[in-house]
């Protein structure tokens, strides 16, 4: 009985030594000839996947690490601005100071400021306030209602300052910051993408050309503020966001605050190229219509009057499709290209007119838009 007990004993770890011998070689042998094992690469696929989350988590600590930088470069140059009007009163009918919040972003050490329009317009009294607490007198140098910006000027020297970017480099997912004085909480940051870039946007006033826009939280009293990239560059201005949605913030242009700085510091005020048409984007729908070949262009709904336009013998129910041998594509592209201009610059327009066959090219000198 005893010798019977030890050879079962025997057997059952024999039996686990050879499962163990056999199991590290079969493993050998599959993951040596993986090609005689398809289903071995599946395996090898996961184990690199979680590899590449490891890789995702470090680039994540690197970019707040970056963030982190970013702020702590362009919050000194973030200042908030309190302005006051002087407005009637319904009731007494007599005139009473109304103060409004804004941001604005120091772009030279001198105390030169960049702002929104509708965060100073009308003020009797400007204050602002830099991020050591000091408050000075704010002076208009020039406003344009057209693009929403403004410059003001402080008396100081030495003050930190933020460098406008190249907003033609910005793209749709990238990160940024938003830095202001939302419901006068100073330096608040929030952070989020670019969701899309050279919107236009129809405020019910008018139409803002160009803009970017964030999901990043932008609230009133960002007016003004900065919108910056992760190289620490202001590649936008907050300026306004849809009250009836979330993550649909908008930001004027760098690119556009250059012009503007540059025609505000040399002649005091911002002239706006135009050409005189009303277009729409071209589709089928609209060739159809109107017995019109499609392709891709800017469809001419209607030519001003005496304008560039009809000058250059441009007609309704012409498709533009190039400006300078650029192509274009939409009715926002046409926006975009004209007010890239200057005015009195004279650019070569491609056209079609009726079939695909008849292309004019004509030249028009770019006016002043009222």
């Amino acid at each position: 009985m005893e010798e019977r007990r030890s050879w079962i004993v025997f057997l059952i770890v024999g039996i686990i030594i050879g499962s163990i011998i056999g199991g590290m070689f079969g493993t050998y042998l599959v993951f040596s000839n993986s090609k005689m094992f398809p289903w071995a690469n599946k395996i090898s696929t996961a184990q690199t996947s979680q590899t590449s989350q490891v890789s995702i988590s470090t680039n994540i600590v690197e970019i707040e690490s970056q963030v982190e930088k970013v702020v702590d470069a362009i919050s000194p140059a973030v200042v908030r601005i309190v302005s006051t009007q002087q407005i009637t009163s319904p009731f007494f009918f007599q005139t009473i100071p109304q103060t409004g919040l804004g941001s604005g972003v120091i772009i030279g050490q001198d105390g030169l400021i960049l702002t929104n329009n509708h965060v100073i317009e009308d003020a009797s009294d400007i204050e602002v306030t830099v991020s050591n607490g000091k408050t000075y007198k704010g002076k208009v140098l020039g406003t344009d209602s057209v693009s929403d910006l403004a410059l003001i000027k402080i008396e100081a020297d030495n003050l930190p300052y933020a460098s406008l970017g190249n907003s033609s480099n910005v793209k749709v997912g990238q990160f940024i910051i938003a830095i202001g004085n939302p419901y006068g909480l100073d330096h608040t940051v929030t952070v989020g993408v670019v969701s899309a870039v050279e919107r236009n946007i129809d405020t019910g006033s008018k139409t803002m050309y160009g803009v970017i826009q964030t999901d990043a939280a932008i609230n009133p009293g960002n007016s003004g503020g900065p919108l910056v990239d992760l190289t620490g560059n202001v590649i936008g201005i907050n300026t306004m966001i849809y009250s009836d949605a979330q993550g649909l913030g908008f930001a004027v242009s760098s690119n556009t605050c250059k012009k503007v700085i540059d025609n505000l510091l040399t002649t005091g005020k911002v002239q706006w190229p135009y050409l005189g048409v009303q277009v729409s984007t071209m589709t089928e729908q609209i060739a159809n219509e109107n017995g019109l070949p499609y392709l891709e262009g800017a469809y001419v709904v209607e030519v001003q009057q005496l304008s560039p336009a009809a000058r250059a013998g441009v007609k309704n129910g012409d498709i533009i499709t190039a400006i300078d041998s650029k192509k274009i594509m939409t009715a926002d592209e046409l926006v975009s290209v004209i007010r890239s201009h200057n005015v009195g610059d004279t650019i070569t327009l491609e056209i079609v007119r009726g079939t695909k066959s008849n292309v004019i090219t004509t030249q028009a000198t770019l006016g002043s838009q009222s």
